[in-house]
């Protein structure tokens, strides 16, 4: 056993991880994980009460049965008689076909509330994720947080309908049977039952090495699917410094780490099981030693004897069903702490009153604002006082880390202020719906974020009500309605994972079409010049002038080029504003 445990404790240690792995949340009690998803099951628990009482009659059944094997023992094979045979095979027909029926809907209403509670938990975990502050979700990697929602979803639905609906059945298996040992002969019953509590410490002795290696399985997992992602996502950047060898030597160690927790899992599984199977056979040698002492006295015939054994084979299973079941109850918790985890990320929370603006101007006024990230050291704004009105194209300018793109994030809410006012149109933005609020301020983000369908509908997703009249007028007024005119199919062809098939200038004149599509009374463009020449800045920039005649148009930038469609400058250093500048025309 100590062998064993060492060797264990050697594959659960932490080797050299290339991935940020997931935090550790606190190990989760069962009663725990119960009280925190039994509010979704609730709803489900009239069919829950159907799914027991189908539960309860399977065994039921089968008992019938056992005990009319004692009977065709007894009085059909035993004195070689043919008369109760019709009546035996009636009965026994018929209580075949009532358990084919009873096992179809036990199936059937198992399989809906599990897969039922498995959409609705999905559902809400996915769009808690969508709710999320982006600097929460960046501070992930997108391969693990696709494993929390996937894996570690269904490692919920395991453990609050898979392990619970199983310990239910076989503990009402095992009543069933254990009442039908005590009525066939009580003796041999309370002898058969003297392995139960060794069973039960062999199960509890190896629950905290199958959490333990399950965490692990689970993290790796996830950590597997954040490098693969990132280096499929990044795929020309490899290629192109050659670095293949050292993507696949990372792919290859968290393979490894899984591989090492695995092995470990079946040197527990090559420990745990032969134990219980001893531990049953013993128990079985057992009642056949006293089965052979009640035929010689006479308190048992054969077919009583026949038909305790099979009982006692069909008590057993239950009884290691419930053994199995601490260890898989404590597998899936591992899963359960890191969606747990997940969900205890706090989305942005809207004031009590908050409301809708019904016709914002774009009128925006910043008061001392100061904003600090969850865990960072200093301040991303501090103490900037900015004044922004319709009608006038506004560039923030400075270095990197100076707080650009974060002032681009408090003007939509993904960053809430730590001290501060920021108004829209008078109207703090916190006492704006998060709704309303991002309706009335478009970001065009640095990155441009296209999806793998037509340029339509890229266009359309701001939109998507528009129709194809308005989708070609908003990419006139981004410039892009020449080019895509050339494309093979106009504006039905794809464009590929990201907009790949096109140029970064095509795809950053998409990203303002859909921004002008929307019609926002605010507009905001993070780095909008990034990656282009000086030549295609200025043709991406040419259409701020005209969006600016009934909006504020605010670029965040470090390009030149950009300050020339810009009526005024706002220069941040070290998160202040130095000196707001007007742009000589």
């Amino acid at each position: 056993m100590g062998t064993t445990s060492a060797r264990i404790a050697a594959a659960l240690r932490p080797e050299e991880d290339d991935a940020p792995l997931v935090e550790h949340a606190p190990g989760l009690r069962l009663r725990q994980v119960l009280v925190r998803f039994w509010p979704r099951v609730r709803p489900m628990r009239r069919w829950l009460a159907a799914a027991l009482l189908l539960v309860a009659a399977a065994p039921a059944i089968e008992v019938a049965e056992i005990l009319l094997f004692q009977r065709l023992v007894d009085d059909v094979l035993v004195p070689a008689s043919w008369q109760p045979l019709l009546w035996l095979a009636a009965v026994f027909i018929g209580l075949n076909l009532v358990s084919a029926v009873v096992s179809g809907l036990d199936d059937y209403l198992g399989t809906w509330i599990s897969q039922k509670f498995l959409l609705d938990l999905r559902t809400e975990v996915f769009r808690h994720v969508l709710s999320l502050p982006l600097h929460t979700l960046e501070r992930r990697r997108l391969g693990d947080v696709m494993t929390r929602l996937t894996s570690d979803v269904a490692a919920v639905e395991t453990f609050m309908i898979g392990h619970l609906t199983n310990g239910i059945d076989s503990a009402v298996r095992l009543l069933f049977f254990v009442g039908a040992l005590f009525f066939l002969q009580w003796e041999l019953a309370l002898a058969s039952l003297v392995v139960v509590p060794l069973f039960w410490w062999i199960a509890t002795r190896f629950a905290e090495f199958v959490r333990r290696l399950s965490r692990e399985s689970s993290r790796r997992s996830g950590s597997l699917g954040a490098v693969t992602e990132e280096n499929l996502a990044n795929l020309p950047l490899v290629q192109s410094y050659n670095r293949e060898q050292d993507s696949a030597e990372k792919y290859e160690r968290q393979n490894r780490a899984i591989f090492s927790a695995e092995l470990a899992g079946s040197r527990v599984r090559a420990l745990f099981l032969p134990l219980v199977d001893l531990t049953e056979l013993v128990g079985t040698l057992l009642v056949v030693a006293m089965g052979v002492w009640a035929l010689s006295t006479d308190r048992l015939t054969l077919g009583g004897l026949l038909a305790f054994l099979t009982l006692l084979a069909q008590c057993y299973r239950p009884v290691r069903d419930l053994a199995d079941l601490v260890p898989s109850m404590y597998a899936a918790t591992a899963g359960i702490e890191r969606l747990v985890e997940l969900l205890d990320e706090q989305p942005p929370q809207e004031r009590p009153g908050a409301r809708d603006l019904p016709a914002p101007r774009g009128e925006v006024s910043m008061t001392g604002v100061s904003v600090r990230y969850p865990g960072a050291d200093h301040r991303a704004l501090e103490g900037v006082d900015l004044e922004l009105r319709p009608g006038e194209v506004v560039a923030v300018v400075g270095g990197s880390g100076a707080g650009k793109s974060t002032l681009a994030r408090v003007l939509t809410r993904h960053v809430d202020v730590e001290a501060g006012t920021v108004r829209l149109d008078g109207v703090p933005l916190e006492e704006i719906t998060t709704r309303s609020l991002r309706e009335a301020v478009t970001v065009v983000l640095q990155e441009n974020l296209l999806l793998d369908a037509s340029v339509a509908e890229n266009i359309a997703f701001a939109r998507p009500d528009a129709t194809p009249d308005e989708i070609r007028a908003a990419a006139r007024a981004a410039d892009a309605d020449e080019f895509v005119r050339r494309l093979p199919r106009g504006y039905a062809t794809r464009i590929g994972q990201r907009g790949r098939s096109l140029s970064g200038g095509q795809r950053q004149r998409l990203a303002i079409a859909r921004a002008l599509l929307r019609d926002s009374p605010v507009l905001v463009l993070d780095e909008p010049t990034t990656g282009l020449d000086a030549a295609t800045a200025r043709r991406v920039l040419e259409p701020l002038r005209a969006a600016a005649r009934d909006r504020t148009v605010v670029v965040v930038t470090h390009d030149p080029v950009a300050l020339e469609v810009a009526d005024r400058v706002v220069r941040l250093a070290h998160g202040r504003v130095v000196t707001p500048e007007p742009v000589a025309g």
